[in-house]
């Protein structure tokens, strides 16, 4: 392996989510890793080296292979980020949008695993043999500045990972999403909440400098680290950025409802309020019947989410206006945004709401619980709803379905002077922090 050049800042970046997402859809966290991978491997002045980590420890990926993967990954998600040509499941919610009247295509949930599999399945088999306990040793014992980055989470629950940053003593960058399985571990899988404990033990532990994504996440964890009497390490607040490809979708036609929608973007799971909206849409049905607005579920199925799972299958009265699909390109999303009276999010807990802010910078207007983070990303152009209030969301629905809406327009108004966050100056920001990291004694 060649010796890292003077002056240069390696980074020891944890892969283990990226080899195991690889074929899926990118969620917002994977989006992070993606941004980050890509910044880490173009940007001069960085030797970037990939590791994941199992249950007997870290392994080093070699740099042939992390080529390839890095290659692979961005073709499979970059063109999933461009998305320039519409989308199969974006036809299906297009034709049932504008369909004049009578039963709609019902879309259907497409396959998280469409698109090019091949080239994924071509990059696992090319790392058998590619990973290396003792590669890793070597690495960082020929006197190179280095860090460990951490953008995802994922398996900092395991000892071998806080064992090993121990035992190394290098310093790491840890990225936090959120606590929300710590916030509200009724609304997660029943191992979560322990699970995200023990990461935030690791990360408390051993952090050199922590990044958020809001005010929002930094105060919930600076008070999870003092009620435990934990260290509190450097932490800083920097904005997830919205991609400048995201509204360029030039083969989009705009489209042509036939009746007013909204859009819900988001995995279906029972924080992000879903059962709201289906009673919600359930009286707007009952009180207009054929007039009543449509709704477009955008995201994959969650976990322990079964009352809104069989209402979505088996309501005759619902089936008619309310549409799932998944897996579609930001272009198709860009554009289903584009042609709807709002964004709803009605989420009990967010560590920043991306929806929110892709929205605002579509000019669409978003209807938001008022929850930190979205009060944080919506600022003054979103309008807030309590989550709970469900006659609110009621009147705020039928007034942005109205035709003229003086309370939409005011919505429009504002958001002509909305500014997005940019990946741009989140990535310039983040990597000096990184750069420091790594040199300090």
């Amino acid at each position: 392996m060649a010796a890292t050049e003077a002056g240069t800042t390696r980074v020891l970046f944890d892969a283990t989510r990226l080899l195991g997402r690889g074929l899926a859809m990118p969620t917002g966290i994977d989006r992070v890793d993606f941004a980050y991978v890509s910044a880490l491997s173009s940007t001069p002045g960085f030797d970037l080296r990939l590791v994941t980590f199992d249950v007997f420890g870290p392994k080093l990926l070699r740099p042939g292979p992390t080529a390839r993967l890095i290659e692979t990954v961005r073709r499979r998600w970059g063109s999933h980020l461009i998305a320039d040509q519409p989308q199969p499941g974006f036809q299906r919610l297009r034709q049932w949008l504008e369909a004049p009247g009578g039963e709609p295509v019902h879309p259907t949930s497409d396959s998280q695993n469409t698109g090019d599999g091949s080239h994924m399945q071509r990059a696992g088999a090319a790392l058998n043999g590619a990973l290396d306990s003792l590669q890793l040793r070597r690495t960082l014992a020929d006197g190179t500045s280095s860090v460990y980055v951490n953008t995802s989470h994922g398996q900092l629950f395991r000892k071998a990972v806080s064992r090993w940053l121990g035992n190394s003593g290098i310093g790491s960058v840890f990225f936090i999403h959120d606590l929300i399985p710590i916030e509200f571990p009724e609304f997660n899988r029943q191992r979560e909440p322990a699970r995200h404990a023990a990461r935030m033990e690791t990360i408390g532990a051993h952090a050199r400098q922590i990044i958020v994504n809001s005010d929002a996440t930094r105060a919930t964890l600076l008070r999870y680290l003092r009620d435990h009497g934990r260290r509190v390490p450097p932490i800083e607040v920097l904005h997830l950025g919205i991609d400048d490809r995201f509204d360029q979708a030039k083969s989009h036609t705009p489209l042509s409802p036939a009746a007013p929608y909204f859009v819900m973007l988001c995995t279906i799971e029972p924080r992000k309020n879903h059962l709201l909206m289906l009673q919600v849409w359930r009286r707007l049905v009952e009180s207009q019947g054929d007039a009543a607005p449509r709704l477009v579920l955008i995201g994959r199925r969650g976990w322990e989410n079964q009352i809104v799972f069989n209402t979505l299958d088996r309501s005759p009265l619902l089936s008619r206006f309310i549409a799932e699909s998944s897996g579609l390109g930001d272009g198709d999303i860009a554009a289903l945004l584009r042609g709807a009276k709002a964004l709803l999010s009605p989420s009990f807990g967010e560590g920043f709401g991306l929806p929110v802010a892709e929205a605002l910078k579509l000019g669409t207007p978003v209807i938001a619980s008022a929850i930190p983070a979205h009060l944080e990303v919506g600022g003054d152009f979103a309008e807030y709803l309590d989550p709970l209030d469900g006659i609110g969301w009621l009147q705020a629905i039928r007034d942005y379905s109205a035709e003229p809406s003086p309370r939409r327009e005011k919505q429009l108004q504002r958001l002509k002077n909305y500014q997005p966050p940019r990946w741009n100056e989140h990535l310039s920001s983040a990597l000096d922090l990184i750069r420091a990291a790594a040199h300090q004694a």
